[in-house]
């Protein structure tokens, strides 16, 4: 058995080093079939739940960023309130809002986007040629793969998921979740240094402790933040843009009007 799943292994990580070496390899006619496609109708996209974990996300994120702030910088402006000191007041909120993350982060989030909403958040080959080419063509290099705009609007029956997605929706989920990752272990690394005699649960997820200074785990802290916030900015970016306008209204609202490719339409 553990043959056969280094085999499997193997032939994946090949499969990404072709996807990688040859990206534009059938992209052009890989849409094709959409063409026929040309009825809209409503499709629920996103969930109720996975569209509250979204934006509670979205809000405990930017409390962590404000909150991270003020620490920092000893900036505490409107949470300077009496009787407290606005820095107990910030210390606390980081850390409620950083422990309520990790519960939605990782555990509701993708309760409801994966496995309630059905969608796909495994890297595949073709993400790796998809990204690449529509990489390029937005910085002018070539040209967008046709009908990948349509795609991404295209609901596949037989699949149960939607055709494309924009290239950097895997991406984000799954280096925010890496980066969340490694800031919620160094500041409870930092926690657990301050607090002296941590209780257990404070240990365990702090266990960078006892190994890295308090400074190098606040140096590696503010790094990984600010790569954090650089990357909610993205994604903010790229979701106010035009072509993204259907897909925002759907994570607020949770319908779009999209094309459905039917299951006898794969069969005719």
């Amino acid at each position: 058995m553990s043959t056969d799943s280094d085999t499997g292994l193997r032939e994946r990580l090949r499969e990404f080093a072709v996807a990688l070496r040859h990206p534009s390899e059938g992209l052009d006619d890989r849409f094709e079939r959409l063409r026929e496609v040309e009825e809209r109708e409503t499709v629920e996209r996103h969930s109720l739940g996975a569209r509250i974990t979204h934006w509670t996300q979205a809000f405990l994120m930017f409390v962590l960023l404000g909150t991270g702030y003020a620490i920092w910088t000893k900036n505490y402006g409107p949470l300077n309130v009496a009787p407290w000191d606005g820095y107990f007041i910030s210390f606390g909120l980081h850390m409620w809002a950083g422990t309520l993350l990790m519960a939605v982060l990782f555990v509701l989030f993708p309760l409801y986007h994966v496995f309630v909403d059905g969608h796909r958040q495994l890297a595949e080959p073709d993400d790796v040629r998809v990204t690449v080419r529509v990489a390029q063509a937005f910085v002018g290099l070539k040209s967008y793969i046709p009908g990948y705009h349509r795609a991404r609007e295209t609901y596949d029956e037989k699949e149960g998921d939607w055709v494309a997605y924009h290239p950097m929706q895997k991406t984000f989920f799954w280096w925010v979740s890496i980066f969340f990752g490694v800031l919620a272990v160094t500041g409870f690394s930092m926690y657990a240094e301050m607090l002296g005699d941590p209780v257990w649960w404070v240990e365990v997820l702090g266990f960078l402790s006892p190994w890295l200074a308090f400074e190098h785990l606040l140096q590696l802290h503010l790094l990984v933040a600010f790569i954090v916030l650089a990357m909610v900015l993205g994604h903010v970016y790229f979701a106010v843009l035009p072509s993204n306008h259907a897909a925002l209204k759907s994570m607020v609202f949770g319908d779009i009007d999209a094309y459905v490719v039917r299951e006898d339409d794969d069969d005719e």
